[in-house]
């Protein structure tokens, strides 16, 4: 297996926030698509990241693959990169280790055992009946969770009718912190409303997809009253991350 990822920071952030919830990953590429999949051990939220072969500058891959390693290592590798710079990463000793190599004014050669990760089993998002869909600035969402830690410890997402969405900060004390958005406002890219909604999450698990606003424009969310939070980003050198939160009671 061969892969060049056109930008090291963009792979840095994707994997942050894979490592807020797990330890170890496993990047499963096939003919089409390179895929890893995290789920927390108390099974509250899921990421799945999905790169399609076009994203990359190079892509030699042979059946199906995978490549697993230990979050924390890798970061140490990935920390090195300058922006600008390329990624590599690759089997070698016969896929008994993992090669990771950075490219840019320098190059940076690094290798690690290559790990046996099982791949996660995950729900399928397509069955879920949500019934508020929008789109809105990722940096929009960044701001409102950024809010919310000065405020209290979960988030409430709200659409109370065709035209609003509210994303609002919920603890204990009688401060608030709310993000409004309206079809008047270039924030807010889409809305569509089945019914009026609202859902209520844990910001620790919230925060934890921070570094996915730094490389994605926008962000896709889903959701309905007491049922899980769906957040899609879409990321700019190429690919998407889906994140799925189960719903705190109201």
């Amino acid at each position: 297996m061969r892969l060049v990822y056109p930008e090291t920071k963009v792979f840095q952030s994707i994997v942050e926030a894979l490592g807020k919830i797990v330890n170890e990953i496993a990047l499963i590429a096939d003919q089409d698509k390179v895929t890893m999949k995290a789920m927390d051990p108390a099974q509250v939220a899921l990421i799945v990241v999905t790169l399609d072969k076009d994203v990359f500058l190079e892509y030699e891959v042979e059946g199906t693959e995978s490549l697993g390693f230990n979050i924390a290592n890798i970061m140490k590798f990935l920390k090195r990169a300058k922006k600008g710079y390329q990624l590599e990463m690759g089997t070698e000793e016969e896929g008994a280790r993992l090669k990771i190599v950075l490219k840019g004014n320098l190059i940076k050669r690094y290798s690690i055992t290559n790990l046996d990760v099982p791949e996660p089993e995950v729900p399928d998002v397509e069955s879920l009946d949500f019934k508020v869909r929008a789109s809105i600035l990722a940096q929009v969402l960044n701001n409102a969770i950024r809010d919310a830690e000065a405020i209290g410890d979960s988030v409430e997402f709200e659409a109370p009718d065709t035209d609003t969405l509210l994303i609002k900060a919920v603890g204990a004390g009688a401060e608030g912190a709310t993000t409004k958005l309206t079809r008047a406002s270039t924030a807010l890219i889409e809305l569509e409303v089945d019914e009026p909604s609202k859902g209520v999450y844990d910001l620790t698990f919230l925060k934890n997809i921070l570094s996915l606003t730094k490389v994605s424009d926008t962000v896709e969310i889903r959701f309905s009253s007491d049922a899980p939070l769906y957040l899609k980003f879409n990321i700019v050198a190429g690919g998407v991350v889906e994140y799925l939160l189960a719903p705190q009671a109201i």
